[in-house]
């Protein structure tokens, strides 16, 4: 069983409020890094397994997002891979992209949303829960309404309706100028520059995000050297 050191930074009230680090021993063959969409925000956790001496059974070991009266901050590393969480940024260092892939937790897939929003169509009653959401698949590196690609090189689905025009998606490839993947509600053709690429760099903004919905401002991705950056907040760059 290969293992490592997390170190955890947490808040500890006690009369005044003050900063402590505890040590930590994941199992890094168990570890996985969680980017799951809640009811009011992205969270982001480190999960693994540990065995419970007492009833000899697995349990589920997080840290990160999930709890909410401690600092989420955490900085985990194992052999050939490494995840740093700050509370806004998470960066991921592996030998290999796929090594990163490896270590994300994977529900109907390894997407992380750049906009999700949660709401009901009476609010009162909490009846016909809808979700307007579009994701960024970083397996496949695509995007997704959240589940399926969306097609390139036309305009947005009826089932996108909810994007307003002023929502913008543009990437960077290998530090290069500035290219629109998202504008106008229209996606242009991006895929075989992702394929491309060594760097992808994508910027995102909504003006939803805040007022209603979240999700996530920026995505860095080193496919050559292994790593992964993905930013809760990050400013859009001036075209």
């Amino acid at each position: 069983m290969k293992k490592s050191t997390l170190l955890i930074s947490a808040l500890l009230t006690a009369g005044s409020m003050s900063a402590y680090a505890e040590d930590k021993t994941p199992d890094c063959d168990s570890l996985n890094i969680m980017l799951m969409s809640m009811k009011d925000g992205l969270d982001i956790n480190a999960n693994w397994k540990v065995k419970d001496t007492a009833t000899n059974r697995f349990k589920t070991v997080s840290m990160g997002d999930l709890n909410k009266s401690a600092d989420p901050s955490f900085a985990i590393t194992c052999p050939g891979f490494s995840a740093n969480y700050d509370g806004n940024v998470l960066k991921m260092k592996a030998d290999n992209y796929q090594g990163i892939i490896d270590h994300l937790y994977k529900q109907l897939n390894r997407g992380v949303d750049l906009y999700n929003y949660r709401w009901y169509t009476n609010p009162k009653s909490k009846t016909s829960f809808k979700v307007d959401k579009y994701s960024f698949d970083l397996e496949r590196l695509v995007l997704t309404d959240g589940y399926i690609k969306m097609p390139e090189g036309g305009s947005i689905s009826k089932k996108q309706a909810f994007i307003p025009n002023q929502a913008a998606i543009s990437y960077k490839i290998d530090g290069g100028s500035l290219m629109p993947m998202l504008a106008n509600k229209n996606v242009s053709k991006y895929s075989a520059d992702f394929k491309a690429a060594k760097t992808i760099d994508i910027y995102h903004k909504n003006p939803n995000m805040g007022r209603k919905g979240f999700g996530v401002e920026r995505i860095f991705v080193d496919k050559e050297n292994g790593t992964l950056e993905i930013y809760k907040n990050h400013a859009y760059p001036v075209q």
